[in-house]
């Protein structure tokens, strides 16, 4: 039974491990969501290499008084966290998934510009929209983003850029070029939309998959209906990213601060 536990200890681990290494490897990426899952996987490696050790020294802690009230509360607070924190994934998963219905008006998110050129993630994004764009030919988008650091233009007049070039009509497409998170993009987008005459109540986010949740519950608190049409994140990119929207979700839903880029 022991070997049995150790095996599946380090088959976690490194399941952790392969799932949150990708994006560091292939773009160098590093948010807290990678953190997470690289240190559970060295967290259950070394229980698994140290497992008689580490259960000894529990054993002796729940034995004394204090350690045992200390282990107690801080297994209460795992538990939260992690009720919370799969609640919140199970979300973030569900509205990775695209839906049929189709608006007058879409919003693209903004991300990371190398120079004058989309990132990744953010021709990921544009030809998501450039995809909707040519399907709903009665539709309009509003390219939402402003200039981050190491940025040369804002990533609203890079998405302009890019899909005009890819066929898309101008007069079809709204730069949004202030906003520096997703609170921003959904409050100046419906400022926009409303200098120009226009109210609208429901609207189709394009952005990440892992996006779509956070984005959706942002648009609600404008008043919008939101529906995902999500740009897809390689299998070995998602989970990281998932998870970091769980904290996102946290700061900036559950507790309501809107100091977060993107």
């Amino acid at each position: 039974m022991k070997t049995a536990i150790k095996v599946i200890l380090i088959l976690i681990s490194a399941f952790c491990i392969l799932m949150n290494i990708g994006p560091v490897i292939v773009s160098g990426e590093k948010n807290i969501g990678i953190v997470v899952g690289l240190g559970l996987g060295a967290i259950f490696l070394i229980y698994a290499l140290f497992f008689d050790k580490i259960n000894h020294i529990i054993y002796l802690i729940w034995h004394a008084l204090p350690g045992r009230i200390l282990l107690i509360i801080s297994a209460a607070i795992i538990l939260i966290c992690v009720t919370i924190g799969t609640y919140t994934l199970a979300n973030v998963m569900r509205y990775s998934r695209q839906t049929d219905k189709r608006t007058e008006y879409i919003i693209v998110l903004g991300c990371q510009v190398n120079g004058t050129s989309p990132g990744r993630y953010l021709r990921a994004r544009i030809n998501k929209a450039y995809e909707y764009l040519e399907a709903n030919p009665q539709s309009k988008a509003v390219l939402s983003g402003g200039q981050g650091r190491g940025e040369d233009i804002s990533e609203g007049q890079c998405m302009f850029n890019s899909l005009t070039s890819m066929g898309i009509d101008a007069s079809r497409l709204i730069i949004e070029d202030k906003s520096t998170s997703t609170i921003e993009n959904f409050e100046n987008t419906v400022k926009n939309l409303k200098n120009k005459g226009t109210d609208i109540d429901e609207i189709t986010i394009v952005t990440n998959d892992f996006h779509e949740y956070r984005a959706s519950r942002v648009a609600q608190r404008n008043g919008i209906t939101a529906y995902p049409y999500p740009a897809k994140t390689p299998w070995n990119g998602y989970l990281p990213f998932a998870v970091r929207e769980v904290f996102a979700i946290g700061y900036q839903i559950y507790l309501g601060r809107n100091n977060l880029r993107n």
